[in-house]
C-alpha cells in the first residue's frame, strides 16, 4: 500500500514491500523462464539422440554406448533442472549456468565420437557439438565466450588424445587436422558473432535504465509534490479513495485528518515567503516521522495537509494527532525570529459505514473548523454519526 513521503527512506516503506513483492514475481518468472530454457536443451539432445540412434542403427556404435548417452543426457538435465527448482542456482554469478551448460553438454557428444571408427562419422557429429554454443550467444560476453572456446577445445583435444592413446587405427591424422582447423575456425565466428550481439545487449539494456529511470521520475512528478516531497493533492485523493474501497470489501476502522497551519498568511506576509515554504517543508518532514508504514499524508492544498490512518479509530486518532500537534509547536525556523512558534489545528474524522469519503472529508473540516473557533493550536474530532443521533 502507499504510504507516507518518498522524501524519506521510512516513507518508502510500503513502496519498498511491493518492491519486494514484484523481485520475488520477478524471480519466479525467470526461474520459470529458465526451466522453460532447459527443456529447449534437453529437446536438442532428443534431437542429438537420434543421430545416436541412426549410428547405432548402421552398427557403427554399440547400443550401450547409446543408452549411456541417453543416460548422460538426462542426468545432466536432471541436475540442472534441480538447481533451478531449489533456487540453488541462485547462489552462482550466472542463474542461468549458460556456460556450464554449454560445457557439460558436450560430454555425451564426445563420449559418442570416441566409439564412433569413422573419421567422417565424427566430422558429422563434430557440427552438432556447435550447436550449444549458439545458445550462448545471446547470454554470455566476448570474454565469457573465449573461456567457452577454449573449454571446448579442452574436451575435444582430450577427445584426440585418448583417441591417438587407445583407437590409433581410428585416427586420420589430415583428416582430423582439417577437422581440428575447421572446429577452431567456427568456434572464432561464433566467439565473433556473440561478441556483436553481446554489445547490441549493453546498448539496450543501457536504454532501458534510462527509460525506466525516466519514468520513475515522471511518476514521482506525477504523484509528489514539489516543495515538500510528500504526496500532492491528486496522489493523496488517490489513496483515499483505495483505503475507501478496502474498507468496502473488508470493513474496519479508518481516520482521516486535516492539518491546517495556524495563521499561515500572517506568517508569509510578515516573513516572506521562503518562511513559508521552510515551515511547509520542515512540518511535512515532522509528520512523516511520526507516521506508520500504512500511514500516508500529502498536501491538500496551500497551508492544509490530509492525514490518512488505515485501522485506526477516532480515540486512536486523536492520541496520534495531539502527539504530532505537539512536535511540530516544538519546531524551530531558521526564517522566523526566536520566539515564535508555528502551531496547527487538527480536525479529525472516522469513516463510518455508508458514507462516502466526502462526507468524512466534510466532518474533518467541520471539527477543523471548531479547533479553529475555539483557539488554534488543538485537536477537534468529529463524533461518529451514531454518537450524533
Amino acid at each position: 500500500m502507499d504510504s507516507v513521503p518518498p522524501s524519506k527512506a521510512a516513507n518508502a516503506s510500503p513502496d519498498a514491500s511491493v518492491s519486494r513483492v514484484k523481485d520475488s514475481q520477478t524471480i519466479e518468472l525467470e526461474q520459470r523462464l529458465r526451466k522453460r530454457r532447459l527443456g529447449m536443451s534437453f529437446a536438442s539432445y532428443s534431437v542429438t539422440f537420434t543421430v545416436v540412434l541412426f549410428f547405432w542403427y548402421q552398427q557403427m556404435i554399440p547400443a550401450s554406448v547409446a543408452g549411456h548417452f541417453a543416460l548422460y543426457s538426462l542426468l545432466i538435465n536432471g541436475g540442472l533442472w534441480l538447481l533451478i527448482h531449489s533456487n540453488l542456482n541462485l547462489r552462482l554469478r550466472d542463474p542461468s549456468m549458460t556456460a556450464l551448460q554449454m560445457i557439460i553438454c558436450q560430454w555425451p557428444a564426445l563420449w559418442v565420437m570416441f566409439f564412433l571408427e569413422a573419421g567422417q562419422a565424427r566430422a558429422i557429429f563434430l557440427l552438432i557439438t556447435i550447436v550449444p554454443a549458439l545458445y550462448g550467444i545471446l547470454a554470455l560476453n566476448v570474454r565469457q565466450f573465449i573461456w567457452v572456446s577454449l573449454g571446448f577445445l579442452l574436451q575435444y583435444s582430450v577427445l584426440h588424445l585418448a583417441l591417438w592413446t587407445l583407437k590409433p587405427q581410428a585416427m586420420n591424422a589430415e583428416l582430423e587436422l582439417i577437422q581440428s582447423f575447421a572446429f577452431i575456425l567456427v568456434l572464432a565466428e561464433v566467439a565473433l558473432i556473440g561478441g556483436f550481439i553481446s554489445g547490441l545487449r549493453g546498448k539496450l539494456r543501457l536504454r532501458n535504465h534510462e527509460l525506466k529511470n525516466a519514468m520513475a521520475r515522471i511518476q514521482e512528478l506525477v504523484n509528489i509534490d514539489e516543495l515538500t516531497g510528500i504526496y500532492n493533492r491528486r496522489r493523496i485523493f488517490q489513496v483515499l479513495s483505495e483505503e475507501s474501497n478496502r474498507y468496502q470489501r473488508a470493513p474496519g476502522a479508518f481516520s482521516l485528518g486535516i492539518l491546517d497551519v495556524d495563521f499561515f498568511k500572517h506568517i508569509n506576509d510578515s516573513h516572506g515567503h521562503q518562511a513559508g515554504d521552510e515551515i511547509l517543508r520542515k512540518l511535512a518532514s515532522c509528520v512523516s516521522d511520526g507516521l506508520r508504514v500504512i500511514d500516508s499524508f500529502g498536501r491538500y492544498g496551500g497551508e492544509e495537509f490530509l492525514l490518512i490512518l488505515p485501522q485506526t479509530t477516532l480515540a486512536g486518532a486523536q492520541v496520534k494527532a495531539e502527539r504530532i500537534r505537539a512536535s511540530i509547536e516544538a519546531l524551530r525556523f531558521e526564517s522566523l525570529p526566536e520566539g515564535i512558534r508555528v502551531t496547527v489545528s487538527i480536525g479529525l474524522a472516522e469513516f463510518q459505514a455508508g458514507e462516502t469519503t466526502d462526507d468524512t472529508l466534510a466532518r474533518a473540516d467541520k471539527a477543523l473548523y471548531q479547533a479553529k473557533e475555539a483557539g488554534r493550536n488543538r485537536v477537534i474530532g468529529a463524533e461518529n454519526k451514531a454518537a450524533e443521533v
